[in-house]
């Protein structure tokens, strides 16, 4: 097992970071930019900050708590590589994104949490030489709105679907981009967490996938106790596909986020699920 895997990345909400050394030496991503996709971790960081005022833009916040994240490509039409094709891809990647707002110059980072991407927008705005062109806007969700989901019973219909047939709904999801259009792509994010939360509660059979148990408690409708857990981040919420979530007993999934030998039990879970859920199509 990698050091690199023993790494995984964990911030405080609201504290500063230094790019060099906190970000970079312990898990890689290029030194600047707006988006540093690491080759070493399971992680792709987004730094925002006032500098896209002069392009046109301005990452910000909606009422909602989605994030609006400008791509990156300076000059001409942005383009989906390199670093906007990390944002974009990252949950069928298996990276998690986090988003620091710089502070000013030597100041730092402040961390504004874990998002998960649900879609995006293009928009006409000036490249840096001052010629219209087509730009990429990402549409992030931070990660607490979607624990509420990933909590709540399982829809009825999925009652009647078979393992597999569960299975490759959960993939499906978890491939889709949620780039057709504002209002498709907004829902993308919720049905894809939903899709695979359901998937991963039908594969544990009401056993919790790290110690075997069976779940503590049935809800009011029958169905086992059990939470979804991602392996790949310290909280839950993503990246979406079944090779990176388990079904824990609440014991299990608070040991593994807040025990003394959480980041063991991490690694084990992580290592059950290789076997459990094979890399591949459904």
């Amino acid at each position: 097992m990698s050091s690199i895997a023993e790494e995984l990345p964990s911030f405080v909400l609201g504290e500063t970071y230094q790019r060099w050394p906190d970000l970079n030496i312990p898990f890689g991503g290029g030194r600047q930019g707006g988006i540093s996709d690491s080759a070493q971790a399971p992680v792709t960081f987004l730094f925002t900050g006032d500098s896209g005022e002069r392009y046109g833009y301005e990452d910000r916040f909606d009422d909602e708590g989605t994030f609006f994240f400008s791509g990156e490509g300076q000059k001409g039409d942005m383009k989906f590589v390199r670093g906007n094709m990390a944002v974009r891809d990252h949950s069928a990647r298996g990276k998690a994104l986090h988003l620091f707002r710089t502070i000013g110059k030597g100041k730092g980072q402040k961390y504004l949490g874990e998002f998960v991407y649900h879609g995006h927008d293009w928009i006409r705005s000036p490249d840096v030489d001052g010629v219209e062109r087509n730009a990429i806007i990402f549409r992030l969700v931070p990660v607490a709105r979607l624990e509420q989901l990933e909590l709540a019973p399982a829809d009825d219909p999925v009652k009647h679907l078979t393992l597999q047939e569960s299975r490759n709904r959960a993939i499906a999801a978890s491939k889709a981009d949620g780039s057709q259009n504002s209002k498709e792509g907004g829902r993308t994010v919720y049905e894809r967490s939903r899709a695979v939360r359901d998937y991963v509660l039908l594969r544990a059979a009401g056993k919790c996938e790290l110690c075997d148990q069976p779940a503590p408690f049935h809800r009011s409708g029958g169905a086992p106790y059990l939470e979804p857990h991602h392996t790949t981040r310290v909280s839950d919420g993503g990246p979406d596909h079944p090779q990176f979530v388990a079904a824990l007993c609440p014991a299990c999934h608070r040991e593994v986020h807040y025990g003394e030998h959480a980041r063991v039990k991490n690694l084990t879970l992580t290592e059950k699920l290789r076997v459990i859920e094979p890399a591949g199509p459904g």
